[in-house]
């Protein structure tokens, strides 16, 4: 990882020697829960099968805060999942808590410093798009960042320059054809009505949700859904030199009436899902 940029704060090297004392595994890829999908660990390791692990708390670690939002539980697991070894964060940290962003990427950087190569990022969305329906699970394709500064801002290379990262392709192609694959069997096998699809992720940096205009404004610059999460972790991952899948489903449409506990309740529903997508994909990491 010495040739990479850093944040140069030595809070994800700390979090990671932490882990090691607890695990001796060394996880191939990083997985984020978003909101209201931690059930999805549950399907996934059923599906794929599982070690025991390591299950480890966001407040036992020296430097990740907890999160404070419903429906992230601040914990991380360190096991095996289909054979591979994984550190899968339920829950994340987001810029709108108050966090500067290299919290809000600790989870990417924390995986990288574990030696994962590939970073499966989920979360729950606002639909954009005429006729995206709440429930449709959308595979990341690229994003556009309106949250006010670069998740890179303050990073270095080794050599002191700033961290001028190749940002055309943050998304995996590969990742993300295998991802809308497996999505889109398991819809069809599911047979009620929910569909699958790919799409531009709008960054916004919340807490508020979105204004009509706001939406209308993302919605003609070319953002397909809406959320505000997701972009730090993809752009710190890709300038980390990982594999990115970005994996979205959508709760409600934006610029709309909605609550937090609507968003929960609709990503629930989503939790089976992207977990069968997790475990359709770990060969792959």
């Amino acid at each position: 990882m010495n040739d990479r940029p850093s944040p140069g704060d030595g809070v994800a090297e700390g979090i990671a020697a932490a882990i090691r004392e607890r695990s001796d595994a060394r996880p191939v890829a990083g997985i984020v829960l978003g909101s209201g999908l931690g059930e999805s660990i549950r399907v996934a390791r059923e599906l794929a099968g599982s070690s025991e692990g390591t299950e480890v708390p966001y407040t036992e670690l020296s430097g990740f805060p907890p999160p404070s939002v419903p429906g992230h539980a601040g914990r991380l697991w360190v096991g095996e999942l289909g054979g591979r070894s994984v550190a899968i964060f339920q829950g994340r940290i987001h810029f709108y808590e108050g966090h500067g962003m290299a919290l809000a990427s600790i989870t990417s950087q924390i995986a990288a410093e574990l030696g994962a190569r590939s970073m499966v990022l989920t979360t729950a969305v606002g639909g954009l798009a005429d006729g995206l329906a709440s429930g449709t699970v959308v595979v990341i394709r690229d994003h556009i960042n309106t949250m006010g500064t670069n998740p890179l801002a303050g990073w270095r290379m080794p050599d002191g320059a700033p961290a001028f990262v190749d940002v055309s392709r943050v998304y995996d192609p590969e990742l993300s054809a295998a991802a809308l694959a497996s999505a889109d069997a398991h819809f069809a096998e599911a047979g009620d009505g929910a569909r699958s699809g790919e799409g531009v992720y709008g960054a916004a940096s919340g807490p508020s949700y979105e204004t009509p205009s706001e939406s209308e404004f993302l919605r003609r610059g070319g953002a397909t859904v809406v959320g505000m999460s997701m972009v730090p972790e993809a752009v710190a991952a890709c300038a980390l030199g990982m594999r990115v899948l970005g994996l979205s489903f959508v709760t409600n449409a934006a610029g709309t009436p909605t609550s937090h506990e609507e968003v929960l309740l609709a990503s629930k529903a989503a939790a089976e899902a992207i977990g069968r997508i997790i475990a359709d994909l770990v060969p792959r990491f």
